[in-house]
């Protein structure tokens, strides 16, 4: 039945394409050139991850910026029809209405601002329309793990993910990269290739506020007890979806050898993230650990609000992932002055942030922020 209804989903997205195709080059030479921003997730479900801080921040700051030269424009493409206009309080309602097909006249730009990997490689042709139109094709590039550690995902979101690239690396203009290891990353992978003159690489810089975000707001009353804990208790909070990236399981390890050798003087864990792939055995082992609710506690949904709460009073922040496009938790524990233990990363490193302090797997030493070397 599932394979059944996905033939009858890419039916549907061919026959949109077939009866639109026409609408895709718009002839008004009069209008103000237009910035299609894509916002095709967040609008359907705010996931409340950091890619949605950051789509929600962005947003906000480009839907000010229409002046008399051109004109800000949400754009959403969905499983069964390609990029139409979205409304402009899409945050708030959502989709409404008939979905009306974009077209692209010379002087538009859209910008691959949300990350819709299951959705653009659909309607590849649309975006070659608009280019021939004389658009321009400008994406947002958050990370490349899924190509280069597939083993972390799950199958169809790396298979998603290569298509998705593959159209980046066929028609896109500009690739606009979240840190300088994403750029790189992103220009090894054009060599040898026709993108790697046609490609321009650029870099978004994002920011920890998360005031300027659109922030949620809300306390559950799960979250509110772990607040008033941390509030009275000294604790560690680590941030992200947990999967296997994130490296929760050689973090929790390393509490439990802490609770076990300084007994009350270690710090607690507070783990802020939603339950993710691949770690059904950790999910599972966070939930029954013998400290759960006592010194460690376990966050899978919370607010901006209550996030901004925990950043307050926390005692440190610490970030084990194997890897990241960028880490924004990162900034945003620095923005609230807060102390950070992260691994040695490069992505953490072009940063230079204070209050940090790096280490290694592996290794029994630690560096900070000024690359001094002490032992643990």
């Amino acid at each position: 039945m599932r394979a059944i209804g996905t033939l009858g989903t890419a039916a549907l997205r061919k026959l949109w394409l077939l009866r639109n195709r026409k609408s895709f080059r718009d002839p008004d030479r009069s209008r103000r050139p237009r910035l299609l921003v894509d916002v095709s997730v967040i609008m359907r479900h705010d996931a409340a991850t950091g890619i949605q801080r950051v789509v929600r921040a962005v947003w906000s700051q480009l839907a000010k910026l229409s002046m008399e030269d051109f004109e800000v424009v949400p754009v959403h493409a969905s499983a069964t029809h390609g990029y139409c206009f979205a409304p402009r309080d899409f945050l708030s309602r959502g989709a409404a209405g008939k979905p009306v097909p974009v077209g692209a006249a010379p002087g538009d730009k859209f910008l691959g601002l949300d990350l819709a990997a299951h959705y653009l490689p659909a309607y590849a042709n649309q975006l070659a329309a608009w280019r021939r139109n004389g658009a321009t094709l400008h994406v947002v590039v958050y990370d490349l793990l899924p190509l280069e550690r597939p083993d972390w995902f799950e199958q169809s979101t790396s298979h998603h993910f290569r298509r998705w690239f593959a159209v980046v690396m066929n028609q896109a203009d500009q690739a606009l990269c979240i840190s300088d290891s994403v750029a790189q990353e992103f220009r090894r992978r054009t060599i040898g290739t026709t993108a790697h003159d046609r490609i321009r690489v650029g870099r978004l810089r994002l920011s920890g506020d998360i005031s300027g975000s659109v922030p949620s707001t809300g306390i559950s009353e799960s979250a509110l007890r772990v607040i008033e804990h941390v509030r009275k208790r000294p604790c560690v909070l680590m941030i992200g979806t947990v999967e296997p990236r994130k490296n929760y399981d050689h973090a929790l390890d390393a509490f439990a050898r802490l609770w076990a050798d300084e007994q009350n003087g270690a710090p607690d864990l507070v783990i802020v993230g939603k339950p993710g792939w691949k770690t059904s055995a950790l999910q599972e082992r966070l939930r029954n650990h013998r400290e759960h609710g006592r010194r460690l506690h376990w966050i899978a949904d919370v607010s901006d609000e209550a996030l901004t709460m925990l950043y307050q009073s926390a005692e440190a922040v610490f970030l084990a992932a194997f890897d990241e496009g960028f880490g924004l938790p990162l900034v945003e524990a620095a923005t609230h002055g807060r102390w950070i233990l992260v691994r040695d990363l490069p992505v953490f490193r072009e940063q230079q942030l204070p209050n940090v302090r790096y280490f290694v797997m592996g290794a029994r030493q630690w560096r900070d922020s000024r690359g001094n070397h002490e032992v643990d």
